[in-house]
């Protein structure tokens, strides 16, 4: 699968978070491979996740980062707040607090990393969303085995480097 990369910058607007969420997709979507549609929801919702934080806790203008590599789709939201996302404990009537939660239960991994003018949010989804057969485990107990790894700040390092996600 060859390397193929996008990036765009958008105000921090409810619409043009909706736009932006909408245009990942459509970009994704004219690279001309072969996706499940499984992958634009979840990418959609990621999308949706990071640009609304940055909307919500740095305002200004944000910049959108997907590559496609690999495998592995990463999509990375840069905005000008060096406040890193803490997760939050949402009751259960809520309406907000559960964004982090919900990009970690949908990608491989995510990391948030400082930049010169703010922050990096990324997460990393599997393009293939079903393993080939030989590619099934299953644990001791006969359960399949969980696709999340953690990941290290050193390990997040390494991964924005080999994604050259970084500038």
């Amino acid at each position: 699968m060859p390397h193929t990369q996008a990036s765009f910058t958008v105000e921090a607007t409810a619409a043009a978070v909706h736009g932006a969420r909408h245009r990942i997709s459509a970009t994704v979507r004219s690279w001309d491979t072969s996706f499940e549609d499984e992958l634009f929801s979840r990418l959609e919702l990621v999308a949706s996740e990071l640009l609304t934080n940055g909307l919500q806790h740095a305002g200004g203008p944000m910049s959108v980062e997907v590559t496609l590599e690999q495998g592995l789709l990463v999509i990375a939201v840069l905005d000008g707040s060096a406040a890193v996302p803490q997760p939050c404990a949402a009751e259960v009537d809520d309406e907000r607090g559960r964004g982090l939660l919900l990009i970690e239960a949908l990608c491989l991994f995510q990391g948030v990393e400082r930049t010169a003018s703010g922050k990096r949010c990324w997460a990393v989804l599997p393009v293939a969303t079903t393993p080939a057969p030989a590619d099934r485990r299953s644990t001791q107990d006969g359960s399949a085995p969980d696709a999340r790894w953690s990941v290290t700040p050193a390990g997040e390092r390494l991964l924005s480097n080999l994604f050259e996600i970084c500038p």
